[in-house]
């Protein structure tokens, strides 16, 4: 069997497919047997794989025979490469194993990935009880054997790396590729990535973008993960270069209020830098409440060693006639993640707070990839920039209120008309300083039937409670299901809502 079929038909299987022939990962092998008078010799030529090749590409021509002793008479691997360049190997010399011999071709400091054409030609002597015996090994045609250049996703990020549920948040990775001539790092540039999301729990993972990576090796995309859970980046494998994947994780946390969410950048002496601020709206009680604020870099920033969150009130109240303002320091908690918490109370003003962010910021330019880690990648984000400004958001700060119904009977044969009363309460502030939960007098409540089953609720009608914030009216009810009782709130309360069970026989 001549050794350019047989090599062929084993690269496929050990990893080294004809173009466009998918091929798992590792080294590449091929068999041959050949007859000489009564000798018999089987020979192998094995190659590394394609994305581990440094420099030169070493093939190891090993043997059995049926006599008692071989020696290598001569012989070499050549190939052309991609650019159509006659590659030499060396002379066959020993591998340090019996029976085995090494032909390394050294490449040019710009070899291409791609398909390279192998071919093997030697002679080896076999000892026997008769003599010795040349036996030539060559390939009758060159084999078509494709190295792929090694490329790596070593970093890969979210900004931010935990962020309250809907908001929209960076991915952002930094590729580099391998020479296969020098063995030494560089930004993979024009490389196709695939991103996709693994939600945690039953749900599958599913593709979310086709991107490209830009003159640095960098990648970046806006999403909305919808969940917790991994992200994962793919460079697929190609002719020319090998597959890579990373993967990260990132948290989302639940939220009962409305969202708020906006973006600042600066630009210096031709870099940009930014951040994208995440935050949502405040309903406080009696005890104060805690609102994490997260700040994700934007495109190839990060957060810096200073900086804070600032919230502004718009208006003065009580203890803080003229507003009231805080600032918390940033805390930075990875590459182009960080966050701030603030404290709110019943006892400061409610309403609009205008949220700012002060960074001290780093900008980054081309990854120097001195070794093939994240850290390097990160070498060069050193291009300081300060982005600031006093409203990259608002939110909202209301106090929180409590509405209650009941029904004066809840299982009865219907129609029948019933009563239903309940109150509103509210946490204010108390002239005497601090906050307390007081009735809500003269304040409108709109009744609504939600019938059992799959029908929406139905608007009833509107009563006003009373100087002591309670109300009573008459419904007629004909069927199961539950009166809804809502107070709309204001601009400083919250809304709220109470419900009761009715079963109508």
């Amino acid at each position: 069997m001549p050794l350019s079929m047989a090599l062929g038909a084993a690269l496929m299987v050990a990893g080294f497919a004809p173009p466009g022939v998918a091929a798992p990962p590792g080294g590449a092998e091929g068999n041959m047997t050949m007859r000489v008078d009564d000798v018999v010799v089987t020979a192998k030529i094995s190659l590394p794989p394609g994305s581990a090749v440094q420099g030169s590409i070493t093939g190891t021509l090993s043997i059995t025979h049926n006599g008692t002793s071989a020696a290598i008479r001569s012989g070499r691997m050549t190939m052309v490469d991609p650019d159509g360049r006659d590659l030499a190997g060396t002379q066959f010399v020993a591998s340090g194993t019996a029976n085995a011999w090494t032909s390394n071709v050294p490449l040019s400091a710009d070899a291409a990935p791609g398909i390279y054409q192998v071919s093997v030609v030697a002679e080896v002597a076999i000892t026997t009880s008769d003599g010795v015996v040349n036996v030539p090994i060559r390939t009758t045609d060159p084999v078509a054997v494709p190295f792929r250049a090694q490329r790596n996703i070593p970093m890969i990020w979210t900004s931010t790396a935990s962020a309250p549920a809907g908001s929209m948040i960076s991915v952002s990775g930094a590729a580099n590729i391998r020479s296969l001539g020098t063995g030494e790092y560089e930004p993979a540039t024009e490389q196709e990535v695939k991103l996709y999301f693994d939600p945690t729990g039953d749900a599958p993972e599913t593709y979310r973008a086709t991107l490209t990576t830009d003159s640095r090796g960098f990648f970046t995309v806006r999403q909305q993960p919808g969940a917790s859970g991994k992200w994962r980046a793919e460079m697929p494998m190609t002719e020319t270069g090998a597959r890579a994947v990373w993967t990260i994780t990132s948290a989302e946390r639940v939220r009962d209020t409305i969202l708020r969410q906006g973006s600042v950048s600066a630009t210096q002496n031709g870099f940009t830098a930014g951040d994208h601020v995440m935050t949502h709206d405040v309903v406080v009680g009696l005890t104060p409440v805690l609102r994490r604020v997260d700040v994700g870099s934007l495109d190839f920033t990060v957060g810096g060693t200073s900086g804070w969150v600032s919230a502004t009130s718009r208006r003065g109240e009580g203890s803080f006639p003229d507003g009231y303002q805080v600032q918390k320091e940033l805390v930075h908690s990875g590459v182009g993640t960080s966050h701030a918490t603030l404290t709110f109370n019943p006892t400061l003003p409610a309403g609009v707070y205008d949220i700012g962010i002060r960074d001290a910021m780093k900008a980054c330019s081309a990854p120097d990839w001195v070794a093939n880690d994240a850290a390097s990648g990160a070498s060069n984000c050193t291009h300081d920039m300060l982005v600031q400004d006093s409203t990259v958001t608002t939110i909202v700060v209301k106090r929180a209120t409590s509405t209650t119904v009941t029904a004066s009977e809840t299982s009865f044969t219907g129609p029948k008309t019933i009563t239903l009363r309940g109150d509103v309460r509210r946490v204010q502030l108390l002239s005497t300083g601090g906050a307390a939960i007081r009735p809500a007098p003269n304040v409108s409540v709109k009744l609504y039937f939600d019938p059992a089953g799959s029908a929406a609720p139905v608007y009833t009608k509107t009563v006003t409670t009373g100087s002591d914030g309670t109300y009573a009216t008459p419904v007629v009810t004909s069927t199961s299901g539950q009166w809804i009782a809502k107070y709309s709130g204001t601009s400083l309360q919250a809304s709220s809502k109470g419900t009761v069970a009715i079963t109508v026989n």
